[in-house]
């Protein structure tokens, strides 16, 4: 059976999960209560009596893994978290912001509306992962009937081997499911085997974090040790997404991350929440806190069983730049560095995706595209997912040297980094007209100089050629600043054969052909942060369905677990293990740096002045591993900690992994801090002074007036974030008034069924 029957859009998912579903009922969580299961053994008869039938039932399981980008609004009969009225965890941390009201991220979260009993009939305003409506529980459950049942298949139409390899698959499938629940819960009620007629309420309670992550870890190295299992897939064309040997290998190396993680394995052995009673401990957290490094130790064994697997089986590797002798500078190599690291995640063929999850709908030129792209939009917002200006400067120099907006500044005016001279006047059309007469200039033509690494230049630079309109573009940043994120200036195109930079530069600036207003009134708008973002999005600006989109014609996939992403948690595992090893640590993380030509990480540590502009300490990575930080929520850290989780956030950008180290690092100061985007106004030059100017260029000035060029300089300025402002800013992240949101609330419905589920702190 061809794999890609699994991807088939969600009225196919739906189809699926009507067929299997008289096979299999749902499972007795929510809706359908959670004290009897009842069965159909002749419809079970049927399907496990022929072969086919029994590969389609584990397709219908694999039809409900959990996709990560809001895909559609399709009600009550799709996974809650794919609707877009839900929204994306990113969106809960400090790297995005969102500037729409209308979905749970906004009504539940920034307003802090959320209790334990706001649940609507459609779930939407519920957590954004949701306990009883994601079809989790159906597949746990089902994944229990295909094992109980599948050896029954006939022999002659499905060997032993296949039946063997289809366990491991579906062993897989209900750890995933159970993991996805289980982080954002904690300690929950563990199915190990197909709920029967006759089964009574209370055998169900919630199980402790201890047994819960046994029991995923125990599936997880039956799947791993089953020989028929394979470490890739046999046809990639057509079994890509099915899980493998790797994939399991890799989603043990995310379990135990998170279950040696302070959230659930705190050194003091305190739970986050200072108010948990003893009942709810051991849900939250493990109670022995004499296993501490013990629980790291095996975290880092799993990482050494995936590296030294890796090592021997190959087949998986990070997607390489191909770069052409012609690019012989930093800045010419860097379109071709964002092209792999485009490649690596976006295109089905990557060898760099461990595993993946696909979902098809609609037309079939914009699969998995309708609530995501069709819904980012100038008229459609609803997804403006924008990033902050806090994420944006994270992003180095693309020579690596790390960006501080105080030292760009004072490359770009004469007499002060932050407060450049600048009058104001009003305008008839509402608009101000800002006047500023200390640019940095060149002595002999007075000319604004575009010195390197200043504010002009922080995005973008080049020169306008004699006979075009355009600067000949190049890049002056991290080159992941452009896959991840949309900022004023990037070329919309990036082609994909040759990483040529193609379209008219995105105007975000005040009054910019894309910004227009937003940035100014922060309300239901497209880059309200004055960026946008662009992973998973490869947008053009053409805003009706997209079609020149570098995305079009191209399914989006979901990136469940990636090599990347392992390499940087590898790297966590080394510097946390009983025996650290920091050097390899630094060669972990060196390999997803240099795919974008960026230097080593020790650099940040060995060289004077970018030590300065991070304000580290520490003049080694070794040093650095002990560094001790003090956080604002008054725990510690280490600056290699630090510049690591600065590090996934680059890499792994809108892909959840931020929402997850906030959570299971108890990262409260990232809760609680007031975010800023970027206020950029147009400036033409006026004799010696420079006055701003509030007009698109493309649609404007480039159409009407023909000598009029790119916009090349711009009054920049950090600006609070405003709209849909958040609850918890500005609160004490030591109080269990914000601690309280590391772990959702259980549905007051689902303890009223008295089963044995006991609340999360806080939420009672």
């Amino acid at each position: 059976m061809k794999h890609n029957i699994l991807l088939r859009s969600a009225v196919a998912m739906l189809a699926a999960s009507a067929t299997f579903m008289a096979c299999t009922d749902n499972i007795a969580v929510g809706n359908a209560a959670l004290d009897k299961a009842t069965s159909s053994t002749a419809t079970i008869d049927t399907v496990f009596n022929n072969a086919e039938y029994t590969r389609q039932f584990l397709v219908g399981i694999y039809s409900k893994q959990y996709y990560g980008l809001p895909y559609a609004n399709g009600g009550a009969n799709m996974p809650h978290s794919g609707n877009p009225y839900t929204g994306k965890f990113d969106g809960l941390t400090d790297c995005w912001h969102l500037f729409w009201n209308g979905a749970a991220v906004y009504g539940q979260y920034y307003t802090g509306a959320m209790t334990a009993t706001t649940n609507r009939s459609d779930g939407l305003d519920g957590p954004l992962y949701s306990y009883d409506k994601e079809y989790q529980w159906y597949m746990i459950r089902a994944s229990h009937i295909f094992l109980q049942n599948v050896d029954r298949a006939p022999e002659a139409d499905m060997t032993q081997e296949e039946k063997n390899r289809l366990k491991a698959e579906a062993r897989c499938l209900m750890v995933d499911a159970f993991f996805n629940t289980f982080q954002h819960y904690g300690g929950i009620p563990i199915m190990d085997h197909a709920l029967e007629t006759g089964e009574v309420t209370n055998q169900f309670p919630r199980n402790s974090v201890e047994e819960c992550v046994d029991w995923m870890e125990c599936q997880l190295d039956s799947a791993i040790n089953e020989s028929a299992f394979p470490w890739i897939t046999s046809n990639p064309a057509t079994m890509n997404g099915r899980w493998t040997k790797a994939g399991a290998m890799a989603l043990k190396c995310k379990l135990l991350q998170f279950a040696a993680s302070p959230l659930l394995n705190p050194k003091d052995g305190k739970p986050y929440y200072s108010g948990a009673s003893e009942e709810v401990r051991p849900y939250i957290m493990y109670t022995d806190a004499s296993k501490y490094q013990e629980r790291w130790d095996k975290f880092a064994k799993a990482c050494d069983d995936f590296y030294n697997a890796l090592q021997s089986n190959g087949q998986y590797k990070i997607v390489e730049a191909v770069i052409p002798s012609s690019a012989n500078t930093a800045a010419k190599k860097v379109p071709y560095y964002r092209l792999a690291y485009r490649k690596g995640y976006f295109r089905h063929e990557s060898t760099e995706i461990l595993h993946s999850v696909r979902v098809y709908g609609n037309d079939p030129m914009s699969t998995a595209r309708y609530g995501w792209h069709e819904w980012y939009s100038k008229s459609v917002p609803r997804n403006s997912y924008c990033p902050t200006h806090e994420y944006v400067e994270k992003f180095s120099w693309n020579d690596g040297e790390p960006f501080n907006w105080e030292n760009a500044a004072k490359k770009t005016y004469k007499n002060s980094a932050t407060e450049p001279e600048i009058t104001e006047e009003a305008q008839t059309d509402g608009t101000t007209k800002y006047t500023v007469s200390n640019f940095t200039t060149n002595k002999i033509t007075g000319a604004i100089t575009r010195q390197a690494k200043s504010l002009h230049t922080m995005f973008v630079s080049g020169d306008v050629p004699a006979d075009g309109r355009q600067i000949n573009t190049t890049l002056t940043r991290d080159p992941r600043l452009y896959e991840e994120c949309i900022v004023n200036g990037q070329n919309m195109n990036l082609d994909w054969t040759d990483a040529s930079m193609k379209g008219y530069p995105w105007e975000l600036w005040y009054n910019g052909n894309d910004g227009g207003t937003g940035v100014l009134t922060q309300q239901n708008t497209m880059f309200g942060s004055g960026y946008g973002f662009n992973k998973y999005y490869l947008g053009t600006g053409v805003y009706t369905k997209d079609e020149s989109a570098d995305s079009y014609r191209f399914p989006t996939q979901w990136v469940a677990l990636s090599l990347p992403e392992f390499y940087l948690q590898y790297a966590e595992a080394l510097v946390m293990r009983s025996n650290p090893d920091v050097a390899k640590a630094v060669q972990m993380v060196d390999i997803v740096r240099s795919r974008v030509g960026l230097p080593t990480m020790a650099k940040v540590w060995t060289s004077s002045s970018w030590r300065k502009t991070k304000d580290y300490t520490a003049t080694t990575a070794a040093a650095a591993a002990t560094a001790t930080v003090t956080l604002g929520n008054g725990e510690t850290s280490t600056e290699f900690m630090e510049e690591l989780l600065d590090e996934r956030v680059r890499e792994l950008g809108l892909t959840n992994a931020r929402w997850f180290d906030m959570i299971r690092l108890k990262r409260t100061d990232w809760m609680t801090k007031q975010l800023h985007g970027i206020m950029q106004y147009r400036m033409i030059q006026k004799g010696t002074v420079f006055e701003s100017r509030h007009v698109a260029w493309v649609g404007s000035d480039r159409d009407n007036d023909a000598s009029s060029t790119q916009p090349l300089f711009f009054l920049n300025s950090i600006k609070p974030i405003t709209g849909n402002s958040r609850y918890l800013w500005n609160k004490d992240p030591k109080s269990d008034e914000v601690k309280k949101w590391l772990l959702a609330p259980l549905p007051q419905a689902e303890i009223n069924k008295q089963y044995g589920l006991v609340q999360n702190p806080g939420w009672e």
